[in-house]
């Protein structure tokens, strides 16, 4: 199985989620879990938008992909926007033979995103 951190911090409205390892098969269901945890207790706590940090990871297969999938579900059914920054080349080929880029917000860095995540939605 493959080892994944996944870290949190709060910055200011927005939980950012910082992922580092394979998001495959082998790490998908617990980081699953985990992530969709975290999107309940931010809700809770009055934060619905929500930023994956993907600077580390390398890979991702499909599995890792119905995680994002999963988890902006449960952003957008809380209220919430979700993006994503610093995808790796090789992770976000599987985002574009898929056709998610186009769903998903991703932003080349972290601070880029969280400037967009902190505008009012819609605009």
């Amino acid at each position: 199985m493959s080892q994944m951190q996944v870290l949190e911090r709060v910055e200011g409205t927005v939980t950012v989620v910082t992922l580092a390892g394979d998001l495959a098969l082998g790490s998908a269901e617990e980081v699953r879990d985990r992530l969709a945890g975290l999107v309940r207790g931010a809700v809770g706590e009055g934060r619905r938008d929500l930023l994956l940090d993907l600077a580390g990871v390398d890979f991702m297969d499909s599995m890792g992909l119905r995680v994002l999938i999963h988890v902006f579900r449960r952003v957008q059914e809380a209220g919430g926007r979700m993006a994503l920054s610093a995808v790796q080349p090789r992770a976000g080929r599987a985002l574009d033979v898929t056709g998610l880029n186009a769903s998903l917000d991703i932003y080349s860095t972290t601070e880029e995103a969280l400037t967009a995540l902190r505008r009012p939605a819609g605009r």
